[in-house]
């Protein structure tokens, strides 16, 4: 590997590094749970957490699941995930679950990850795992504010971490700061090639517009998905219309 790819690997840590000290996400002695779906940014947070648990000698667990979904017809290779897991000494558990998914007449990518979600949450709780890590980074971050703004009329898109079920778990997103860009070239840099996706839905899901719409803002200014998010961050009151009315 050459020193400039060793170098960006490191770069990619310490972002994940400064949010989880920025925002208090990991601390000794931790049971997080991480569910993994095969796609690069699920898999470049375990290799993340693997590497900085090993290097700080920080002793918290990590424990991987994938949910397959029988009703839905999209699977990936468990057996590469657990290997993958495995090499990292992570646990890995695959659960299936045959609920009934697809409705005629309705969308199934929310009741998909809807449901995913719930089994996920439900294996921590009995589990007892305190945490719960997402793979979410800053772009989904900025997609999901659009969305809420265009589709709901609300400036909200989700928490970097976030106590839920009366505090017995938290959620907590460490990847933040990176960009899809960047975890792409960080999993191709440790010879991870995300798994064929074929779920057959794939274009019914809104966000790939949402995608789309932000690769366009990007040709208008490359900066823009960190611009919109530092705007979460720098909100001023005084020039924003606060009153709450009906708008018709």
């Amino acid at each position: 590997m050459q020193k400039s790819d060793k170098h960006f690997l490191e770069k990619i840590r310490s972002k994940v590094a400064y949010a989880i000290d920025d925002y208090q996400l990991i601390n000794n002695n931790d049971k997080i749970l991480t569910g993994i779906s095969g796609g690069k940014d699920s898999m470049a947070l375990l290799d993340i957490l693997h590497n900085r648990r090993k290097s700080l000698k920080i002793n918290y667990e990590i424990k991987a699941v994938h949910i397959q979904l029988t009703d839905v017809p999209y699977h990936t290779n468990s057996d590469y995930l657990k290997n993958f897991c495995q090499e990292r000494d992570i646990d890995f558990q695959l659960i299936k679950d045959d609920k009934k998914i697809i409705v005629e007449n309705k969308q199934p990518c929310f009741y998909c990850a809807w449901n995913r979600r719930k089994l996920l949450f439900q294996y921590a709780v009995e589990n007892g795992f305190q945490k719960v890590a997402f793979g979410h980074h800053r772009d989904d971050v900025v997609e999901t504010l659009l969305m809420n703004m265009i589709y709901h009329g609300e400036m909200s898109s989700f928490p970097v971490k976030i106590k839920m079920f009366n505090g017995q778990i938290e959620i907590i997103r460490p990847l933040i700061y990176t960009t899809n860009k960047e975890l792409k070239r960080y999993t191709e840099l440790i010879d991870y090639q995300a798994l064929a996706y074929d779920c057959p839905y794939a274009e019914l899901n809104q966000r790939e517009k949402f995608k789309t719409l932000l690769k366009q803002l990007h040709q208008i200014n490359p900066n823009a998905s960190k611009n919109i998010f530092k705007a979460m961050l720098n909100i001023d009151l005084r020039h924003l219309p606060l009153k709450k009315g009906s708008l018709k």
